[in-house]
């Protein structure tokens, strides 16, 4: 076809101003014979392919006897509205030239006068272009390539057959057709116009399309429109490929597919997960589940890539770098530690490992179990054992003082009872005057052991019940200090009562507080056989501080704790030298706690022994007038 022939071997133009300007071409050795003939058939320009062709300097061109004849064609196509046409062209044998030539005539306009210009190629030539064009055809065929190729306006002039299998018709059906008509049935109207406006504008265009094959398989596509020119300005066609992704997007969906059963997977475990990629030296959060989210309030999308340190508490970042940086376990092994969160939870923590051969990089899985309730249970099994020893300790302490305690005064009692009965005998009065002293003394021991006892069990229960009152506390120290002076005189001891001036006011249960230092003070006066036992009150940084010490025979201070311990004394229940049941100090120190108060002990064996008791000072009660 000669229709692009201006455009393609000249300059893009049909009129030109003077013959000059076709002087102007370089005329290269291949090029193809050309001439310019006038109206009258005259040649006005010929190219140097063309006067060698053709011995146009021995020969009248127009005057060889041709088939068909060039003269007439060419009168013909003057008085005709065809702008350019195309035909072969056979010479005599006696001209000694080729046997046939394929022209192409087109007409243009010099100095606004007629021209035609004809281009001259051997049948050969055509044969070999054809051959050329059947090859690239076949090549097209052959290779399965979806091919479409249309003009500049985006029309139809070539489909290979895999092509029409897509458009589910023939060539025959859409040849002609816009390009865009063509493919409706996989256009959506913006894709339409997306599509013509790259064919104007001579833009490269994509769209990927899904097809339902005969088996009712359904295969992809990429549709690419690529304009095709030789020059900038010598705008040819377009080719539209469609290249089968159909793998490619079934990989990809495989891809989706199992990440979001994997994400499925990951978010229905109950246990916390996450996971970090060792890249470089640095750990990076690779992905975690929802619940691992949740509970550490952590931004999924915004932490994906990043340091660890931005996203981790920092005592779980500590537990977790230390067990991977100090163990870093090969690939199927695992660690597991403990980490407390600061809410008060616990976590068992396994760490696993997998290398990422593609990346050559090391990845981290790590799951946290919530095990608060099973950590919980353990420390309340562990108090519970605890507890159970110390209740079979106390039983046997209770056991072995109890039947201390009660089987001494009930031997006295059985002995006062039968030196009463001799007296009676006897009528000595008197005597039974003073044994019935004695009896009510051994009365009155059992009956305070009862008591205490009752009073320990109901501490421990929570059952007591305590009136809290302010009152100046040098008002009970003198009252125990004078009840019990007579005793430590009769013992020849130092007793002392060094209060403060100041009225030393702190909120306690009256009857009990007096209970607790009529103990303490007991004990200092049974257990000190010579020296001092001092009763001492003092303001110590805003508390009111009592202190009772003494220089009896004191306790090792490894066993200071173990006076805490109800029926626990400073010796074995059957070789002590006092008597009680090791019940004085357990009430005092467990009083003294339940009442906000502080209390401490340190003896020391053959020295003696300090109990230091605190109580928050507090503000003094105005009476109202």
């Amino acid at each position: 076809m000669l229709n692009n022939f201006s455009q393609n071997s000249l300059t893009g133009k049909k009129n030109y101003i003077s013959l000059e300007e076709f002087e102007e071409f370089y005329q290269l050795p291949e090029s193809s014979p050309l001439i310019i003939v006038d109206i009258l058939c005259s040649i006005i320009y010929s190219n140097e392919s063309f006067r060698k062709t053709f011995n146009a300097g021995s020969l009248k061109f127009f005057d060889l006897n041709t088939e068909p004849d060039l003269r007439y064609l060419i009168t013909s196509l003057i008085g005709s509205n065809y702008n350019n046409f195309q035909f072969d062209l056979f010479f005599p044998e006696e001209a000694g030239l080729e046997s046939g030539f394929n022209v192409e005539a087109e007409r243009i306009y010099i100095g606004g006068q007629e021209y035609f210009v004809l281009i001259f190629k051997t049948l050969k030539e055509k044969a070999k272009l054809e051959e050329r064009i059947n090859n690239l055809h076949n090549a097209l065929e052959f290779g399965k390539i979806p091919v479409i190729i249309t003009d500049e306006q985006g029309t139809i002039i070539y489909a290979t057959s895999s092509f029409e299998k897509i458009l589910k018709s023939g060539i025959e059906q859409f040849y002609k057709s816009s390009l865009a008509d063509a493919l409706s049935f996989y256009l959506s109207n913006e894709d339409r116009r997306v599509m013509n406006e790259s064919i104007r504008g001579k833009k490269i265009w994509t769209k990927t399309i899904s097809c339902v094959e005969e088996t009712g398989a359904v295969s992809y596509y990429e549709l690419k429109l690529n304009p095709v020119s030789r020059s900038e300005s010598d705008m040819l066609n377009f080719i539209v490929t469609a290249n089968d992704i159909t793998n490619y997007i079934l990989k990809n969906l495989y891809v989706k597919k199992s990440e979001r059963r994997l994400k499925s997977i990951i978010n229905n475990i109950s246990d916390l997960l996450f996971i970090i990629r060792e890249k470089e030296g640095a750990y990076l959060f690779e992905n975690a589940n929802d619940n691992f989210c949740k509970i550490f309030s952590v931004n999924k999308a915004f932490s994906l890539k990043k340091n660890i340190s931005q996203i981790l508490e920092e005592n779980l970042l500590n537990r977790i770098a230390q067990a991977i940086g100090k163990d870093n376990p090969h690939t199927g092994s695992f660690i597991e530690i403990n980490y407390n969160s600061p809410g008060g939870r616990h976590y068992g923590v396994k760490i696993s490992s997998i290398e990422d051969q593609l990346e050559e990089e090391i990845i981290y899985i790590v799951s946290m179990k919530d095990i608060t309730d099973q950590v919980l249970y353990q420390e309340q099994l562990k108090v519970a054992y605890e507890k159970e020893i110390n209740l079979n300790k106390l039983k046997t302490a209770f056991l072995e003082n109890i039947s201390h305690e009660i089987r001494t005064p009930l031997n006295a009692i059985v002995g006062y009872s039968e030196i009463i009965d001799d007296c009676i005998e006897e009528h000595d009065f008197d005597t039974i005057r003073e044994l019935i002293s004695s009896f009510k003394d051994v009365l009155n021991r059992v009956l305070n052991l009862y008591g205490n006892i009752v009073e320990v069990f109901q501490i421990d229960s929570g059952e007591i019940e305590l009136e809290m009152v302010t009152l100046n506390a040098n008002q009970v120290l003198n009252s125990v200090y004078n009840k019990r002076l007579d005793e430590a005189v009769k013992k020849n001891l130092n007793f002392k009562l060094k209060a403060d001036e100041r009225e030393l006011n702190i909120k306690i249960d009256w009857v009990k507080f007096e209970r607790i230092i009529s103990s303490l003070v007991d004990n200092a006066i049974k257990y000190t056989d010579f020296g001092d036992v001092i009763i001492t009150s003092a303001k110590v940084n805003g508390n009111v501080q009592i202190k009772i010490s003494d220089t009896g025979r004191g306790i090792k201070s490894k066993d200071v704790l173990r006076l805490y311990e109800p029926f626990v004394q400073d010796e074995e229940a059957y070789t002590r030298s006092y008597e009680g049941a090791g019940l004085g100090l357990t009430i005092a120190y467990k009083l003294t706690l339940l009442m906000g108060g502080r209390f401490d002990i340190s003896s020391e064996e053959n020295i003696g022994t300090n109990i230091i008791l605190s109580f928050p000072l507090a503000e003094p009660v105005h009476s109202m007038a």
